[in-house]
């Protein structure tokens, strides 16, 4: 595995182009800054409907870091290809290394036996590379004696990872930890994921956190989430370790999305097609009113105006609200659960998209 970080440029891009969307938000920083501030570790997810600004703010998050004790590595999910577990710990931990190559914190290294073949194939060292290495630190025994504790490389080359460095989240918590050895007490690494809503947790072992994301941290090391609505047994990840929750929904932020944005979200919420229920139900919620409406009146609606030929009940009705559970918004009447589509804007889209 002798991949190097080959996403930068692709994230570059992605952060320029968010991070123009991006409307002043400076209570979200207030927060983040608050939470860095007040535990040496931790999880800060920050939770919003599609369309609501989450991917516009961690990218001005990760783009106007200034502060020279932070370091941040930036991934989002969202790109293409990207979204398993496996290009994920590719990535970051090829990041981490090359982030801190310069620094007193030195990657493990193989064993001469292990890397001998592989570096056959390599060319002869050169002056240039002779008077380049000289200008490292010398190796410390504190820095001998932590990097024993790695497993060996599968090559002879600076920055390869191992074979099985993606197989659970081992390799990535050892090279946290080797970092958060070396971190001064104001020092902080913060890896910031965008879109963790787009895993699918089928990919991985039944029980692991979605991208292996460790389920404890050591001092200085933090990670910054953003996601859609998702239900607390449904998370995907256990987590021992300082974490809070922002979401969005509590504030009007007036950053919802554009017709392309709603259109992808339209078509998301087909999948693979409408069924007839589904349909109904959509036809009743881009409708209804702003404080929302039950599954039971939703059922209600639907027979009052299509008795001849919709055969469903309660069930089905929640069965399809469920698989639209990020683009729903719930909240409790007395005892009585209502939906509502997760912003006016995108209710009145589809209100005339379905008229």
């Amino acid at each position: 595995m002798n991949t190097s970080p080959q996403l930068a440029s692709q994230f570059q891009k992605i952060i320029l182009e968010k991070s123009q969307n991006f409307t002043n938000c400076e209570f979200i920083f207030v927060a983040i800054d608050d939470f860095l501030h007040k535990y040496n570790r931790g999880y800060f997810t920050i939770v919003g409907s599609p369309g609501s600004g989450k991917s516009a703010i961690l990218a001005q998050f990760a783009s106007y870091n200034s502060h020279p004790d932070i370091k941040i590595i930036y991934y989002n999910a969202q790109i293409e290809g990207k979204n398993t577990a496996e290009d994920f710990l590719k990535y970051v931990c090829s990041q981490l290394i090359e982030k801190f190559h310069n620094s007193s914190i030195t990657p493990p290294q193989p064993s001469p036996l292990a890397g001998r073949e592989q570096d056959s194939n390599f060319p002869p060292y050169t002056e240039k590379q002779r008077e380049q290495d000289s200008n490292f630190p010398p190796y410390t025994e504190k820095q001998r004696e932590q990097d024993s504790n790695f497993p060996t490389y599968t090559g002879g080359q600076r920055g390869i990872l191992p074979d099985n460095a993606t197989e659970g989240s081992w390799f990535l918590s050892l090279l946290l930890q080797q970092i958060s050895d070396e971190l001064a007490p104001n020092q902080k690494l913060i890896i910031a994921i965008d879109a963790l809503d787009t895993i699918n947790p089928n990919n991985q072992p039944l029980g692991t956190n979605l991208l292996y994301l460790p389920r404890y941290l050591p001092p200085g090391i933090y990670f910054l989430l953003t996601r859609r609505p998702f239900k607390t047994e449904k998370s995907g990840l256990l987590i021992e370790a300082p974490s809070q929750i922002l979401d969005l929904s509590q504030h009007d932020l007036k950053n919802w999305d554009t017709d392309a944005a709603f259109t992808q979200h339209w078509q998301q919420m087909q999948g693979e097609g409408f069924s007839d229920i589904a349909m109904k139900i959509l036809q009743v919620l881009a409708t209804a009113e702003n404080e929302g409406i039950s599954a039971s009146t939703i059922l209600q609606r639907i027979h009052q105006t299509n008795p001849p030929t919709i055969d469903a009940d309660i069930f089905d009705v929640e069965e399809v609200l469920e698989t639209w559970f990020e683009f729903l918004q719930q909240h409790q009447v007395d005892k009585e659960i209502r939906y509502r589509l997760y912003h006016p804007n995108f209710r009145n889209w589809l209100a005339a998209k379905l008229s």
